[in-house]
This record gives structure tokens, sequence and C-alpha cells, in this order.
């Protein structure tokens, strides 16, 4: 076979293989999110619920009562609450965690793998767990009990339900960012370190002036995917609190999940999605901007 037909057939095979590839990459995401998502916007001015099937358009009457009503204010309070603080706590901790493990020191490869062990259960078990452990004649309040520390019941306690939950998903998650973070000081590079040793710099002015900056992408792209996932947290207060007690631990996700399998409501639970939606559209588009920024820096 002469070799301009070889070269011609192989770009055809190329060509097919690269279309048989692009296009299950482009129907999954229609069919699975963006389909669903237009009806759902198209189901949130009818008057849907799950035990009628005549459905019917009433405008904007959901998203009226939806802002008028305060179990909604409440459900965003909380989920701004446990998003904020949940989120501090882990790229604080996560980022000295992943400086610790970017170290070398003897035995630190068994660290780096055990630190991964909460990201291997499922969360909803790790919440489980952790439920088994916190009532007040738990295993936690047994071991509290030797500081002179009080007994309490810690996820039926209005005072400490919310940040107790906090603290669980932070237990999961630091994980996920320490390991982001490990990647970036592993991938510094060598020479601006060099020439900071030659001018004599300090380990301080190293750190706010080379380290820091390098490793500022990794850390908001740690930020980018825990803000997602931790504005529709659901699995773990579910499966702990059940958005109580009373409604302190109800986010927005779990809020949009009782409306719909609780009260039947499945139209006035699609505007809250969408809300929150808008709300991880926006909050994400600025995370992603001062991500472009922080590498646009380092070019």
């Amino acid at each position: 076979m002469p070799k301009d037909k070889v070269k011609k057939s192989a770009k055809e095979i190329e060509n097919n293989r690269l279309k048989y590839f692009l296009w299950p990459a482009i129907l999954i995401p229609l069919f699975v999110g963006i389909i669903p998502y237009f009806t759902g916007i198209g189901l949130s001015f009818t008057n849907w619920k799950l035990a009628i099937s005549n459905i019917k358009f009433v405008g904007l009457r959901n998203y009226i009562e939806m802002f008028t009503n305060p179990d909604f204010w409440n459900a965003l309070k909380v989920t701004g609450i446990f998003s904020g603080v949940s989120l501090f706590i882990e790229i604080i901790i996560g980022f000295f965690v992943g400086w610790l493990l970017s170290g070398k020191l003897k035995g630190i490869s068994f660290f780096r793998s055990i630190i991964l062990i909460p990201l291997m259960v499922a969360p909803v078990l790790s919440a489980l767990m952790w439920k088994l452990m916190l009532p007040q004649h738990g295993i936690i309040n047994y071991l509290l009990s030797f500081l002179g520390i009080p007994a309490v019941s810690w996820l039926s306690n209005p005072n400490t339900a919310l940040m107790t939950l906090v603290c669980i998903d932070a237990y999961i998650n630091i994980p996920f960012v320490a390991i982001i973070i490990l990647a970036g000081f592993q991938a510094l590079p060598k020479e601006p370190y060099e020439a900071a040793a030659v001018d004599g710099a300090s380990k301080l002015f190293i750190f706010k002036k080379i380290t820091f900056p390098l490793v500022t992408p990794l850390i908001l792209v740690a930020l980018i995917f825990r803000l997602i996932l931790s504005l529709k947290t659901f699995d773990i207060i579910y499966a702990t609190t059940g958005g109580g007690p009373g409604a302190l631990t109800t986010n927005l996700h779990l809020y949009a999940y009782l409306n719909t399998f609780k009260y039947g409501q499945a139209a006035k639970s699609t505007s809250v999605v969408l809300i929150l939606f808008l709300i991880i559209f926006i909050v994400a588009f600025k995370l992603i901007k001062l991500w472009t920024e922080a590498t646009e820096y380092q070019k």
C-alpha cells in the first residue's frame, strides 16, 4: 500500500477516534446537566407537586413565597455559616498539614498514606461513625471527662450542633486540601530559593515572597472544589442531625429535599435549588477569576 494512503487511513482513524470520544463528552453533560437544569427552571414557575399531575403555570409565586419564608432565610444562614467556617478550618489546617507532609522527615511516606484514610470512607459512613461517638454517654465525652469538660449531647444541643457538623466535615475533607497543597509544595521550582539563599533572605521573607505566591493557585483550586461541595452538603447533615435540633442545621440542600419528599412541594424545592446553583456559580466565578490572576502573575 502506498505511503500516502497509509497516512490518510491513519489520519481518518485518528479523526474517527476523536469523534467517538468527543460525542459522549458533549451528549452526556447535555442530557444529565443542561436539559434537566432548564427543565427545572420551567418547573419552578409552576405549581408542581408530587401528589398532583395537573401542572399549572403560577409565575413568580414560588419565588415570592420562598423569599418571604423565614425557613428559607434560616437555611441560607445555616448554609453560609457551615460553608464559611468549614472552609476556613479546612484551608488553614490543610495548608499546614500539606506543608508538614512536604518535608523530608523519616517515615513521612507512612503519614502521607494514613492522611488519606478519611477520603477512603464514604462521607455518610464517617458521619454515622461520629454520630455513634458523640452522644452524651459516648466515647468523646468519656475522653473529654479526663480534661474536666462536662458531657454534652453534641449533635442535639442547639449550642453545639452546627459547629459539631463543621468539625465532622473538616475531619473528612482536610486530607483533600492537604494533598492538593502537598502537590503544590512538591512542584515548587528550586531556582527562586537558590537565588534567595545567595541574597541572604530570611525564611519569613522567602515564605511571604516566594512560597506563598507560588502555592496560592493550588490553594484557590482547593478552595473552589471545597466551596462547591460544602455549599451543597447533604449526606453529612442528613445522616447525623436530619436538620435538627429544630431547623438549626437545615441548610439549603436539605431544605429543598424536605420540601420535596416531606411536604411534596416539588416546584418550591426546584426554586430553592436554582437559587443555590446561582450562589455557587457567582462565588465560584469570583474564585476562578482570582485563580486566573494568580496564575497570570506567575507567568
